[in-house]
């Protein structure tokens, strides 16, 4: 349920994502190094934004956002206190993200991939432990579930950020300096995202709707339909994986 609430999220990153992709695979393809690093700390921020306006927005209106999703009491309450935990993950989701996809455009794809299985194995370790009380920690339940997650996506962006500067050079991309802010970049990268925003929201709205509504029929029905978006969402990272390589190699030009 507070997946939906993410899902929101992540589209509005996937779309502007899309126009790094464009912009530094483009950009890398003639050896233009100054233009990646603008469009990398205008990415940078915008990831920033984004993620800040929602995880406040999480913890200020967390019952109404909950609410949307579904009716029950119960789930609201449970759907609260997991939502109150995990929004301090969405700042490290978001940036995770942008630098994953700066580095997928410039031909390093090794390391995202690296910092995504160990995400997904200390999630699943954190989670079980939290959840249930094992290796020395409280079983908080669902809490744990959130705090699991959201320690995880924190940690992770640490290694990502500690890994990178270990094995690519950081200041050639303007990784190593705090981004600074170019409204002309931004305005020409909202150009292509806003497109490819409405685009996805079109595309998934279905599938969105379809979920809203059935979550809203009680807590089996909430049950069932995350088990199939689990299964779902397998067949689409695929699938979103092989779009975003095919764009880069599509966007990428040779100097010579």
């Amino acid at each position: 349920m507070i997946g939906q609430w993410a899902w929101l999220m992540n589209m509005i990153l996937v779309g502007f994502c899309s126009a790094t992709t464009v912009f530094v695979s483009q950009y890398w393809g003639i050896k233009d190094i100054k233009k990646i690093r603008r469009v990398s700390g205008v990415s940078i921020i915008f990831a920033l934004i984004v993620s800040v306006l929602f995880t406040v927005i999480s913890l200020v209106f967390t019952r109404g956002v909950v609410r949307i999703f579904n009716s029950d009491p119960s789930v609201i309450s449970a759907g609260s206190e997991y939502l109150k935990c995990v929004c301090f993950s969405f700042i490290a989701v978001a940036l995770t993200n942008i630098l994953a996809t700066i580095l997928r455009s410039v031909e390093n794809v090794k390391l995202p991939m690296y910092v995504s299985a160990f995400t997904t194995v200390l999630n699943i370790f954190l989670d079980y432990s939290m959840i249930f009380g094992k290796f020395g920690f409280p079983a908080l339940g669902i809490a744990g579930a959130a705090i699991g997650s959201s320690l995880a996506e924190l940690v992770s962006l640490l290694f990502f950020i500690l890994y990178t500067r270990s094995r690519i050079d950081c200041k050639k991309y303007g990784l190593d300096r705090i981004p600074k802010f170019c409204m002309e970049v931004l305005k020409r990268m909202l150009n292509v995202s806003f497109w490819t925003m409405i685009q996805n929201f079109f595309s998934l709205s279905t599938w969105f709707l379809f979920f809203l509504y059935v979550e809203h029929l009680g807590e089996r029905s909430l049950a069932v339909t995350n088990i199939v978006r689990n299964v779902s969402g397998i067949l689409f990272m695929v699938l979103m994986a092989f779009a975003s390589t095919c764009g880069s190699c599509l966007l990428y030009t040779s100097p010579s």
